[in-house]
């Protein structure tokens, strides 16, 4: 009803200034809100602390007094390294108007994704169902029981001169129009926002339930989010002791065969990557790729020889095109981006996920050792990079740990007060020239054909409706060195070593004068157990081929390890927090098939789902699966296979709907009908090495 209402008035409201009008207020001898920002250790929520806003903690008291005072509570989820959550705390809300409508209707609350991950995805399941688009800054109106009213993604500020690339971008409005708006909707028809929320927040609940979430509509809205979601918590213990046998007939090899040949139907032959623009890396489908070749071979006999080397030419292609892309450092060997804003790979959103990075070593160096694991073999160079990048400050954290990010946005020279997007990373013809050519005369016209430096700049209008990269260029691979030696009529090796030359210079010029992107220095437990899994994989594989990394990757990895066993592992209430242990059968676990992703107290969790569809990150339920029959083979419990057989059953329907959503799980349903030989064997030889020490 909210967003109808939005909807339909947008096109008169855009060019009308709404008038103030008085609110009256619920009474309450409760002090005016103060900003309690500051008072949080959260980098994304401290980050407000000088903000007008008088932001507050989701906690008991911040919803009591919504309940008390009969207002709506404004939810703006984001994290640190977004820039359009930046983007959003400049245009809005350091607006003294929007400021004092959010403090005088609401009570405005903070969340980081990255600490709430399940309140993300509630809320971000709602929203697309209900819009049908998706995204961060998440911005949710919801009533004091913390059912979702109305909600939405970036929304421009009420100044912001800012164009879009949506056609009808004309018809958006700005912030303070829908904080007015929402404001006097709920005032006017309160009874009729409580209802509708308390409906909507049902059929959510029964599509998850059902295991139909993101394949049915909510009354009259669009498509519902991906599937992937299971059940709520029952309000009585499950019985599914029949779901522990054995998997579901219905589950198969067979369902490999048609994952495949989904993903290859949406393969790029021209660019790499799969679909359109955005494109997101997606480690988790690369690596299903990747994997089907080196299957057994009853899953190659399903899926087709052919096909299973197809795979991995669509795997391999991707991966270079990620690394000669603009996603990649080219100068500073620090990673890559989250995402690119177009299909070629040219425009990336510059935020740095340092669990992206991670999940990406490891697929280059299966990529590598299939080019031969040699210094010479391709993807070596890549290999090193992400593995120096995940050893060195500021990723590598005093503690042993590692941070969670880096920010998109930046100041372009150190003293600037304005902070603009991919500045870091940004290069004008004239000082990429002058810096060069100090250097070496002559190369920077080599260097600017090999990374596609133009005069204008290299941004086309079309992808810069706001000319925040006017003239500025976003370097990426545009020649090999061996086309440019035939252009220029000079050997290979003194192209790659005015490249090599190129790259110090500008990292020395970029280093001195420019403001490194800000590191979100929390430290999620989860993310760094994918990166130990990834650096322990890259000390093993560079053993002999580059000791020196290799013993780095090894001492971070164990550094990980001994701090989360020493900091985070609760020896006597069996919790090990955000990873796997036995507590995690305790408190997510559901019998009738599955683990959930919160505990069932969950603080002001109003859905407790499951996940199971892998996105950017393996699914909860994919790593649990591959975890317990692991842990069976290591310590011959029968008890570990069962539950992963269940929870393989808890999403039967959506998998046999949508396999290609689950590349995880699908390994799953491999070892669950072929057996695990070639785990028992290697974890064999691990528990004997645990036995000696």
């Amino acid at each position: 009803m909210v967003l109808s209402e939005l909807t339909a008035s947008a096109a008169a409201m855009r060019s009308l200034r709404i008038a103030e009008e008085p609110t009256i207020k619920a009474a309450s001898s409760a002090s005016p809100l103060k900003n309690r920002a500051g008072e949080s250790t959260n980098p994304f929520v401290h980050s407000f602390e000088a903000s007008p806003v008088a932001w507050q903690p989701l906690n008991d008291e911040t919803v009591e007094r919504a309940k008390s005072e009969g207002k709506l509570l404004f939810l703006h989820i984001g994290y640190k390294a977004c820039h359009y959550c930046r983007l959003m705390s400049t245009e809005s809300f350091t607006n003294a108007e929007c400021a004092a409508v959010l403090n005088d209707a609401f009570i405005p609350v903070l969340i980081d994704r990255e600490s709430r991950p399940d309140l993300d995805t509630i809320y971000m399941n709602y929203v697309q169902a209900v819009s049908n688009v998706g995204g961060w800054p998440l911005n949710l109106f919801v009533t004091p029981e913390l059912e979702p009213i109305f909600g939405g993604t970036y929304w421009p500020g009420p100044n912001a001169a800012r164009r879009a690339h949506d056609e009808n971008a004309e018809d958006a409005l700005d912030f303070l129009t829908i904080v007015k708006k929402v404001r006097d909707i709920w005032k006017e028809q309160e009874a009729r926002c409580r209802k509708e929320a308390t409906e909507v927040l049902a059929q959510l609940r029964e599509f998850a339930a059902e295991g139909t979430l993101g394949t049915r509509p909510i009354a009259q809205t669009q498509t519902l989010a991906p599937s992937g979601w299971g059940a709520p918590v029952p309000s009585e213990p499950s019985q599914g002791a029949d779901k522990t046998t054995t998997v579901s007939s219905e589950l198969d090899l067979d369902q490999l065969e048609e994952a495949y040949t989904h993903i290859a139907g949406t393969f790029d032959p021209v660019y790499g990557g799969f679909g359109l623009a955005p494109k997101f890396l997606t480690p988790p489908k690369l690596r299903f790729l990747l994997g089907l070749r080196d299957s057994p071979s009853a899953v190659q006999d399903i899926v087709g020889e052919a096909e299973c080397t197809h795979a991995t030419d669509m795997a391999v292609d991707t991966l270079r095109k990620i690394r000669d892309g603009a996603l990649h450092d080219h100068v500073g060997a620090t990673g890559f981006a989250r995402c690119s804003v177009t299909p070629d790979w040219t425009i990336p959103n510059f935020e740095k996920l340092v669990v992206d990075n991670a999940q990406l070593l490891s697929l280059y160096l299966t990529a590598w050792k299939r080019a031969g694991g040699q210094a010479t073999s391709e993807f070596y160079n890549i290999v090193l990079e992400l593995a120096v990048y995940l050893t060195s400050a500021p990723i590598l954290r005093s503690d042993g740990l590692l941070a969670a990010s880096e920010a998109a946005d930046s100041y372009v020279r150190k003293g600037d007060r304005e902070m603009k997007e991919g500045a870091f990373y940004l290069w004008t013809r004239r000082e990429f020239d002058s810096v060069i050519e100090a250097a070496e005369k002559t190369a920077s016209q080599i260097v600017a054909a090999h990374w596609g430096v133009l005069e204008d700049g290299n941004v086309d209008e079309q992808h810069d409706p706001n000319d925040d990269f006017m003239n500025q260029n976003i370097l990426r691979v545009a020649k090999t060195p061996e086309e440019l030696s035939k252009q220029f009529s000079i050997p290979v090796e003194k192209v790659e070593q005015s490249i090599r030359t190129a790259q110090n210079e500008l990292k020395a010029r970029r280093e001195s004068e420019r403001v490194r992107p800000e590191v979100d220095d929390k430290a999620v437990t989860g993310w760094n157990g994918l990166a130990l899994s990834a650096l322990a994989k890259a000390a093993e594989a560079l053993k002999t081929v580059n000791p020196e990394v290799s013993a780095k990757c090894s001492t971070v990895a164990d550094g990980i390890a001994r701090f989360i066993k020493q900091n985070l592992w609760d020896a006597q209430a069996k919790i090990l927090y955000r990873i796997w242990t036995e507590a995690q059968y305790s408190y997510f676990y559901d019998p009738a098939g599955g683990f959930f992703s919160t505990t069932a107290n969950s603080a002001f969790a109003i859905l407790r789902l499951k996940d199971g569809m892998d996105t950017s990150l393996p699914s909860t339920n994919a790593v649990t699966v591959s975890n317990l029959y692991r842990l069976g083979q290591l310590l011959d419990e029968e008890k570990f296979d069962s539950m992963a057989r269940s929870s393989i059953n808890a999403f039967e329907a959506e998998m046999l709907q949508h396999p290609w959503l689950f590349p995880g799980l699908l390994g799953g349903v491999v070892t669950a009908r072929l057996g695990a030989e070639r785990v028992r064997s290697e974890e064999l030889k691990y528990k004997a090495t645990r036995e000696k020490a």
